[in-house]
């Protein structure tokens, strides 16, 4: 594959590959057709770009950049020739398109987008772009805009990615714990396997909140919580292994997701938990992880390294 900078006997590359997959799945819209049909006045004469992905003599993908102003520009009428898609041609562009947009100048890329396109709403995601309130009109069939910001220090995607990594490694070993060994107390007063995932699921539920709220409100004073009293009050020793295990590994596939999504202005927002000093929502995000690690840790030494 092949990215190619913008030429006009493209074009018809640019028009027939947009139109396609857009009659597929929805209508075309006035502001399509002026686009796709007269792209040199509507982007390139606008201060934007089209790029092309070729395989070969066959241009496989497209995708453009529409000049909003001085700052913001956006990313549009991304296609994917249907013989070649499942190649990582979307992402390659996507990619390509955003260093571009950097290197033109440009400070924000916004997409107008549709949320039942699951595996570009997923691609976009992991990009890093965020959802945004989406304005009235734009297209008639655009239920989701997204934004990412070249000054935005996203260094909270580590954590994420890290959470991510430790729920996809750590999982089929928890699938191999025996139902009577993930039930067994080591000794009286100490949580069996099955609490400490039942207390990480409590942890996950009550830094869940944090997260979002710590984003609406900066020094947000939120009530701690009794961990042993919550994990008698789910009563998770009394809950299948298996289901445990599944309700703790999605919810943090979950919390991975809200993690990437706290835009990074919001990262120095203070949380002040009960009487304790205030910390910041990077501090609860990275620390959300460390301690899932050191009880995944104790889970460790009760089911003898079986995980």
């Amino acid at each position: 594959m092949k990215i190619l900078t913008y030429s006009p006997e493209y074009l018809p590359d640019f028009e027939r590959l947009n139109k396609h997959w857009i009659r597929k799945y929805f209508t075309l819209e006035p502001v399509d057709l002026d686009v796709l049909e007269h792209a040199d006045e509507y982007i390139i004469n606008t201060g934007g770009t089209i790029i092309f992905a070729a395989i070969g003599s066959d241009i496989a993908g497209t995708v453009a950049l529409k000049k909003i102003d001085g700052e913001t520009v956006e990313m549009t009428k991304m296609a994917v020739d249907e013989a070649f898609q499942g190649k990582g041609i979307g992402a390659e562009l996507a990619t390509h398109i955003i260093r571009l947009a950097w290197e033109m100048g440009f400070k924000k890329v916004i997409l107008y987008s549709n949320t039942k396109l699951v595996p570009a709403i997923k691609l976009y995601q992991r990009l890093g772009f965020r959802e945004i309130p989406l304005e009235a009109e734009r297209y008639q069939r655009s239920n989701i805009k997204m934004e990412i910001s070249r000054e935005e220090e996203n260094v909270h995607y580590a954590a994420a990615d890290e959470l991510l990594k430790i729920v996809e490694e750590i999982f089929p070993l928890l699938e191999q714990v025996p139902e009577s060994a993930a039930a067994e107390r080591p000794e009286r007063g100490k949580w069996s396997a099955k609490e400490i995932i039942g207390h990480l699921i409590d942890s996950g539920i009550n830094n869940n909140t944090r997260f979002i709220r710590s984003q609406q409100i900066s020094l947000l004073e939120i009530p701690g919580y009794d961990q042993d009293f919550w994990v008698r009050g789910q009563a998770w020793q009394h809950m299948g292994w298996h289901n445990l295990i599944n309700l703790w590994a999605g919810f943090n596939k979950h919390l991975s997701i809200t993690i990437r999504t706290i835009p990074a202005t919001k990262l120095q927002h203070q949380c002040k938990i009960s009487d304790r000093a205030p910390v910041t929502l990077l501090f609860l995000v990275t620390d959300y992880v460390e301690h899932l690690k050191h009880h995944l840790q104790q889970l460790k030494v009760i089911t003898k390294d079986t995980i």
